[in-house]
């Protein structure tokens, strides 16, 4: 085998192996609450409901495949001797490419829905979805984890 062949091939297999860790690492689904975690709640009343773009929390995982295969093609088509220098700026530019993908793909049809406190307060939600859930009036239970993520739930009495 020759070196170019050995070099495409190993390069091959190392983008493969790094693929497959990062599909399998995006494919888990998401958790909807962690066991043993104290969240503090609070009751309130939806008071406006809009249409809205919601962003999504990042995984990552954009910039990972990117920068991975900008630096295999970086390395595989630049000269002979310039080859780490391609792997470098390939994988920079692939990296970029990847989180500029990712950033774009994160943008979901939601609504920001607006609860009045029982307490005075107002505090805005946005939330993912095409299905309006929520109404004006609709009495909620309001679920905040240590990570600031927040949940409501519609009370139904």
């Amino acid at each position: 085998m020759t070196d170019g062949r050995r070099s495409a091939t190993s390069a091959f297999v190392a983008l493969a192996a790094v693929l497959l860790l990062t599909a399998t690492t995006a494919l888990t689904p998401p958790v909807s609450a962690q066991a043993n975690v104290a969240q503090t709640i609070r009751y309130g009343e939806v008071i406006a409901v809009d249409q809205a773009v919601v962003k999504t929390r990042s995984t990552g995982t954009g910039a990972t495949v990117g920068a991975t295969a900008g630096a295999v093609a970086g390395y595989a088509l630049a000269d002979h001797g310039n080859r780490w220098l391609g792997g470098l700026l390939g994988g920079v530019l692939g990296g970029a490419a990847g989180k500029a993908a990712e950033g774009a793909s994160r943008k979901k049809k939601g609504w920001s829905v607006i609860v009045k406190i029982d307490d005075g307060g107002e505090i805005a939600i946005d939330i993912p979805g095409k299905k309006k859930k929520y109404n004006p009036g609709d009495r909620v239970r309001i679920m905040t984890g240590p990570g600031g993520e927040t949940k409501l739930q519609v009370i139904t009495e």
